[in-house]
Order: structure tokens, then C-alpha cells, then sequence
């Protein structure tokens, strides 16, 4: 944008209500996103000129805008902190290849399109606590490496929150668009988070996308070199691990919110892709913590 603080410079990231945006724009609504990504939270409800064309967002929306692209604030988003943006570069957020597939998934930031909108998953007010409250915290605490840790784990979450409720009708494989194997397998990973402690199978995900189970396995071979089974494992693996290292549930209890029959069969499970069991899995932990 216009105007780029010396904290967009310097890390990377800034976060800022529009209506301070504009103070420092000498008054002016107008921006340009440069070369930087966009994410407008909208406090209230509040409209844009974007392209040239106008358009209007409902409370509680998230907007992601892609690098080139005009932008004009209408006049209600002057009021203070009815709109914020959290702008930032692709350097900043890149820092391994599963950041590189969700920044650069046609599903968000495609340059086709003017933008892309969704919903929050949860009220506005929780959005305003998760994310600009807690930025607003480890900001003060003068700790650089920390404040910009947290604030890629708010721009993942956002991410992660507009592609868990991103418009059904954008990811119909029959669209007149043309789809990337990156949208597709992108797509495949929301499906997974929503489903992988009922559903372990590929064709199950592959029907949701109206594609063959030999076809996905292709897509994510091609972009993320393991097949959709492997996919599927993997998250099952470190959820279940991360739940036996940072939680208090028993065995059972885990296994069956992971949707296994019972816990012997969970172990053998966790056993066969870790070879260890999940025993051994604690027991590494409590080592850890103890010296």
C-alpha cells in the first residue's frame, strides 16, 4: 500500500485499522496493494471499490486481496477500527512449502479475480481477540522474533479459516474455471480437517471432489510427493501424537475421537507408523520435561 510503514519494510507484516491507514494516506481512501497480500477484516458491515468495481461485505468478513490490486474505502470505513488490514509480503509468510501451497492457492489469491470473501468461522469478536488483541500483546513485549512468530500463526489461521468456509461454489470441479492441482489438493486438505476422525478413505474425499481415487493420488504426489492415503495417515499420525505428548486423555479416549474401534487397535496404528507405542510416545515427553 501507500504510505508502507517502516514496520511493513522492515518485518515484513503490519497490522492496522483502515482508518489509521487513511490518516497516514494523507486522507486519501485510494490504495494499491503493491507487492503485498491482504486480509480485510471487517468489523462492520462495510463497502470497497475494488478494480473499479464496487463491492459490499458483510460484519464479521474476511477479504483477501491479492498483490496489484486498487482499492477505494468507502467513507463509513473512516470510523474507527470498523475495518482492519493485515498486509504482508510472500517472504514473510513462505517459510515451508505447505506456507507456499496455501499462499499461493488459486482458492485465495487468484489474480483472475478481484478478490475473494468468507466468513469468519466465529464471531467478530473472538476474531478481534485472537488476532488484533493478541498481535496488539506480544507487540509490547519489544521481542521482534516473537511478535513476528505470532503474527504468521495469525495470518495461517486466517488463511486456514477462509479456506475451511470458502464458497462451496468457487471449488465445483465443474466451474467454468480452470482448476490447479494446487486448488484441488488444497481443497482435499480442507475436506481432510473436516472429516479425518470419521472418514480414513481415499475414495471418500475423491467422491467429494468428483474425481477418482487414482486421480487425487496423482495431484497430491505432484504437488506434495506422497499419495492421498499417505496424506490421510500422516494427519491421523500427528494428531494422535500430538494428543498423546499435550494432552491429558487417556489412550482410549484418544483413539476413539480419532474414530478407531478401540485403543489396541489405535496403538497398532500409531505403532506401525512410528514404531513406537503410545506409551513410549509419552513417556518421551515426560523424559524431555523432566531434565
Amino acid at each position: 500500500m501507500y504510505k508502507i510503514t517502516d514496520e511493513l519494510n522492515e518485518n515484513g507484516f503490519s497490522v492496522n485499522s483502515v482508518d489509521v491507514l487513511i490518516k497516514r494516506n494523507n486522507g486519501s481512501r485510494a490504495f494499491n496493494t503493491l507487492d503485498y497480500f491482504v486480509i480485510l477484516i471487517a468489523v462492520s458491515e462495510a463497502q470497497f471499490t475494488i478494480q473499479g468495481i464496487d463491492y459490499k461485505v458483510k460484519k464479521g468478513s474476511l477479504t483477501f486481496l491479492g498483490p496489484a490490486k486498487d482499492i477505494v474505502f468507502c467513507p463509513n470505513c473512516n470510523a474507527e477500527g470498523n475495518v482492519y488490514a493485515l498486509t504482508f509480503s510472500s517472504s514473510f509468510f513462505e517459510r515451508s512449502a505447505k506456507d507456499t501451497l496455501l499462499l499461493h492457492s488459486d482458492l485465495f489469491f487468484n489474480t483472475a479475480l478481484p478478490f475473494v470473501t468468507t466468513q469468519a468461522s466465529i464471531p467478530i469478536d473472538e476474531v478481534l481477540k485472537l488476532i488484533i488483541n493478541r498481535l496488539a500483546l506480544y507487540k509490547t513485549k519489544q521481542n521482534n522474533g516473537l511478535y513476528i512468530s505470532v503474527a504468521h500463526n495469525c495470518v495461517e489461521a486466517l488463511l486456514l479459516d477462509g479456506l475451511f468456509y470458502v464458497d462451496e461454489k468457487v471449488c465445483e470441479i465443474n466451474d467454468t474455471r480452470k482448476f490447479t492441482f494446487l486448488d484441488i489438493v488444497n481443497r482435499f486438505r480442507v475436506l481432510l480437517q473436516r472429516n479425518y476422525q470419521t472418514e480414513k478413505q481415499v475414495s471418500f474425499y475423491a467422491d467429494l471432489l468428483h474425481i477418482t481415487p487414482r486421480r487425487l493420488s496423482e495431484m497430491t504426489e505432484s504437488v506434495l510427493g506422497k499419495s492421498a492415503k499417505q496424506v490421510i495417515i500422516d494427519k491421523i499420525v500427528g494428531e494422535g501424537t500430538r494428543m498423546l505428548k499435550h494432552s491429558n486423555y487417556t489412550v482410549s479416549e484418544i483413539a476413539y475421537q480419532l474414530g478407531f474401534n478401540d485403543e489396541a487397535n489405535f496403538s497398532t496404528f500409531i505403532k506401525k507408523y512410528t514404531h513406537k507405542n503410545p506409551r513410549m510416545i509419552r513417556e518421551e515427553v515426560n523424559t524431555v520435561l523432566g531434565t
